[in-house]
């Protein structure tokens, strides 16, 4: 039996902190989809002088500071506010991640900062939205080069054209309510009232759309929205793969750099943000795979970027090992895990590149059975277990585990039978 944990409910935020192992966490958050060098180097800054000095940039494409306390809170806030990224009754604002920052060319029925602030602040007009649980989520998918088909959101909004766009919900691919653009936020506006009122009597079982479409069926949702859905083909997802380095698309040029299983250093986010004004960057744009995109004019300066950033670590390219491994904080700075999750994975990411999916990835380290790092399948999962890990394979961390209490010699030795049963199998 997997060991107990806890489902929190809701993300840290500067307004909210979540105590954690290391201190408090808290969350920048910005109402624009890329963050200006100066508002980077800001959070760098405070990372470095309120907290621990570690960043983590989250699934959600937003960066949490580590390791803060209840002494260095309030000038953490002070300090976000003057930058832009911390707002006061942001508890009242609706989490939206965009892709805007790709394509300069994209042709879409609306206006990206438009639409994204008038759905963030829904939940400020409409008492009735503040029921919506903390985590929910919309994607606002331009068109172009990247897709977010792959973002845990519990509504999507794709562009289809110049006139209309597809409004989506999760858990019902492939089908959509189009609708022109003018009539995008009064749509969405009715399927999150539709949602508010059918989890109302069951909130803790039904915590996102997906779970309320599985639960009660997308017809049911429509009806209550009083909408209705047509086919319509959702975007095939992008993986961060394919946005590290340099992306070239319709005569846009932009710069992916990532840092290890999403966590960066004060120093490194100083240092990028350096490089962004240094070289004329439109922004930096924090998105979902846990990477920055850059926006670039300079042609000389992409290779530069890519240069300075191998040289602090960073990732910079496809090939990269360390993608083939997805691991959370672990032990001791959750104080759910029940281990250390990262002190080996320099060792353990060959292996995990040999046997990683479509996605890339082929090994996750989660620090208990909640799997927070990555839902779903994963070729290999360890989970820790006081100390050891217990291995899963082609599931995840909640799953029954095929070898229990390893430790980390044990797990090398199980990968590496893994990886020559994947690349000789048995007859």
């Amino acid at each position: 039996m997997s060991p107990a944990f806890e489902i929190k409910g809701w993300c840290p935020s500067a307004h909210r902190p979540m105590e954690s192992g290391d201190g408090l966490l808290i969350r920048a958050k910005s109402k624009q989809q890329a963050l200006t060098s100066a508002q980077l180097r800001a959070v760098a800054e405070i990372a470095a002088d309120c907290g621990n000095g570690l960043v983590d940039l989250t699934q959600r494409a937003q960066l949490q500071l580590r390791g803060l306390s209840m002494a260095t809170l309030d000038d953490a806030r002070r300090r976000l506010q003057e930058s832009g990224l911390y707002f006061p009754g942001e508890d009242f604002l609706v989490d939206i991640i965009a892709n805007g920052f790709t394509d300069a060319g994209a042709t879409a029925a609306f206006d990206l900062a438009t639409l994204g602030q008038t759905l963030s602040r829904v939940k400020e007009r409409d008492k009735t939205l503040r029921a919506l649980p903390p985590k929910f989520l919309i994607s606002i998918d331009m068109g172009g080069n990247v897709s977010l088909a792959d973002a845990q959101a519990d509504m999507r909004i794709e562009a289809i054209d110049a006139a209309h766009a597809a409004v989506c919900v999760a858990g019902a691919p492939n089908v959509g309510v189009i609708v022109a653009g003018d009539d995008i936020v009064p749509t969405a506006h009715k399927l999150m009232r539709a949602f508010v009122a059918l989890r109302a009597q069951r909130p803790g079982e039904l915590r996102r759309m997906r779970h309320v479409v599985a639960a009660l069926g997308l017809e049911a949702l429509l009806r209550e929205a009083g909408l209705e859905a047509r086919p319509y083909q959702w975007r095939a997802p992008a993986a961060l793969h394919s946005t590290l380095g340099v992306t070239q698309a319709n005569g846009f040029v932009s710069v992916g750099v990532g840092a290890a299983c999403g966590r960066w250093r004060a120093d490194q986010l100083a240092a990028l943000a350096d490089l962004a004004e240094a070289y004329g960057a439109g922004g930096l744009a924090p998105t979902h795979w846990r990477a920055f995109l850059m926006s670039l004019h300079d042609v000389d300066a992409p290779q530069k970027i890519l240069d300075a950033a191998r040289a602090l670590d960073l990732i910079v390219s496809a090939d990269d090992p360390r993608l083939a491994v997805v691991a959370c904080p672990g032990a001791p700075e959750c104080s759910q895990a029940r281990g250390e999750t990262r002190t080996a994975l320099a060792r353990l990411a060959p292996l995990a590149q040999k046997t990683a999916g479509k996605d890339g990835v082929g090994l996750h380290v989660s620090g208990c059975a909640k799997g927070c790092a990555r839902p779903g399948v994963t070729p290999m999962t360890l989970v820790a277990n006081d100390g050891r890990f217990d291995l899963v394979e082609n599931g995840g961390a909640n799953d029954a585990p095929v070898l229990c209490g390893l430790d980390i010699d044990a797990v090398e030795s199980a990968l590496r039978a893994r990886v020559k049963e994947a690349i000789c199998p048995t007859p």
